[in-house]
């Protein structure tokens, strides 16, 4: 079983419904959902299994001597220390080939939540295999990304972390074609609006290539979602 620590919308959310539809699968409930376009059927199948989502500590395994319930503890003491805040508007962009959501421009406290999940639960993540640090590596790694791979078990955090929600697997020409319009109109009611970042999410993958679902959302502490 793996963990990780996400950002998933409020699942009563706009957000939440039209992602998980477009993905074709609901990781509260564990639905599959009728996509908008069958055509998205193959382009979304990797961020399908993993759900919608944007990552703050990538998955993990336990180690073996971790006490769910001292994990539990350690997260809900986390979430305790961080105020809701409102991330700036979401836009659509390209990220090295596939399709997703990100912030219009930076956020400090999302980029500091984010950091605090990587480090303060570290304690608890089994070191990656050798097996896992060659798949990373294959990407090709900065200097600097080589030094946080070998730190925390992953290359895009801290001051690499790009907050984002994917859409789509790596598109080709003739997809990015017509799947970028239909991602223009379908998200387009929460577009350029304020994200309400009021949570942070524990999800599973139960067995090895499993689709991850949600374990629990952890509320971060109410401030009336103040804009960041």
């Amino acid at each position: 079983m793996r963990h990780s620590i996400y950002f998933c919308p409020d699942p009563a959310s706009e957000l939440h419904r039209l992602g998980a539809t477009w993905l074709g699968r609901d990781a509260f409930s564990c639905d599959a959902l009728r996509q908008p376009d069958m055509r998205l059927h193959d382009i979304t199948k990797s961020p399908r299994r993993y759900g919608l989502h944007g990552t703050l500590k990538p998955p993990f395994q336990l180690k073996q001597n971790a006490l769910a319930a001292a994990f539990d503890a350690a997260v809900r003491a986390l979430s305790s220390q961080h105020e809701s805040f409102l991330a700036p508007a979401l836009m659509l962009a390209e990220i090295d080939g596939f399709l997703a959501l990100v912030p219009e421009k930076a956020c400090k406290p999302l980029d500091e939540l984010a950091a605090d999940c990587v480090q303060q639960l570290d304690d608890f993540r089994t070191p990656a295999t050798d097996a896992e640090l060659r798949h990373r590596r294959a990407a090709g790694l900065s200097v600097a990304q080589e030094q946080l791979l070998q730190r925390w078990g992953y290359p895009y955090v801290l001051e690499e972390f790009k907050f984002h929600i994917t859409l789509t697997e790596r598109l080709d020409a003739e997809e990015r074609g017509w799947v970028r319009p239909l991602a223009e109109h379908y998200f387009a009611p929460v577009l350029r609006k304020p994200l309400p970042f009021d949570a942070i999410t524990v999800m599973i993958e139960p067995d090895a290539g499993d689709d991850f679902r949600v374990l629990e959302r952890f509320p971060l502490v109410y401030n009336a979602l103040k804009a960041a």
